[in-house]
């Protein structure tokens, strides 16, 4: 399998809060820290650091998802207390979105957070996970127009994190891949910058590192406003046809 990463700290912010985890060939994550001073970008690492540890090599596959969610609680629960320890971290959260992929079938997701995971293929582009967010939740509600939640200024606004409360709910669930040739797992600081139709059409490219590259001058170019980072995982490359 072919992994490639990129994170930059954008334009705007002063550092960067995103954490990215590869761990070829089965478990990747993106994660994006908030709060005051340097707190964000230490919830973030904590969150990936934790969870870079995980072994479901031996877990059975009915027990995959349960695994992950009990992971992300306990990851939770460790940057909570953290926070509460100490005043500079005070406040502290961050989104957590992980992706364990055992085979070139299915891929299982926990997530929490308003970072995605999109799926790409047959020159197609579709969000697999949903944004916990206040605009996410407005416009599933048909309270308000897409272009309006592409637009709002409280398209920031997260409804829900890892470490903010002593526990957190996670959505999880599996992904059967199909004929899918690539993952995408990325933070808002993309998605915010780039439409998906340019998201899309930039991800047909095979060559891995000028799609990276495509992806990341896109959203630089159109302000980088946020901090950027993303994974993109090559469902056809080699090491998956040996199989």
């Amino acid at each position: 399998m072919i992994a490639v990463s990129r994170t930059n700290r954008g334009l705007v912010r002063h550092n960067n809060e995103d954490s990215v985890l590869v761990r070829e060939p089965d478990l990747f994550a993106i994660a994006d820290g908030m709060g005051g001073a340097d707190a964000g970008e230490v919830a973030s690492y904590e969150a990936v650091h934790l969870l870079e540890s995980l072994d479901l090599s031996q877990v059975d596959r009915t027990n995959i998802l349960s695994s992950l969610e009990t992971a992300i609680i306990r990851i939770n629960k460790k940057i909570f207390d953290l926070a509460s320890e100490k005043k500079a971290l005070s406040g502290m959260g961050t989104t957590l979105t992980a992706l364990y992929l055992p085979n070139r079938e299915t891929a299982y997701v926990a997530h929490v957070g308003d970072s995605r995971i999109y799926l790409y293929g047959e020159g197609l582009l579709r969000q697999v996970t949903s944004d916990h967010s206040y605009v996410a939740e407005l416009l599933r509600h048909k309270k308000i127009t897409a272009e309006e939640a592409r637009t709002s200024s409280q398209k920031h606004v997260i409804t829900r994190a890892v470490g903010v409360e002593p526990t957190v709910a996670v959505d999880t669930f599996e992904i059967l891949l199909g004929s899918a040739q690539k993952l995408l797992l990325c933070s808002d600081g993309l998605t915010n910058m780039i439409s998906e139709a340019e998201i899309e059409r930039i991800m047909g490219d095979r060559n891995l590192d000028r799609l990276a590259d495509g992806l990341m001058n896109g959203a630089m170019t159109a302000g980088g406003d946020d901090n950027i980072s993303f994974i993109i995982i090559d469902l056809e490359a080699a090491e998956w046809k040996k199989e």
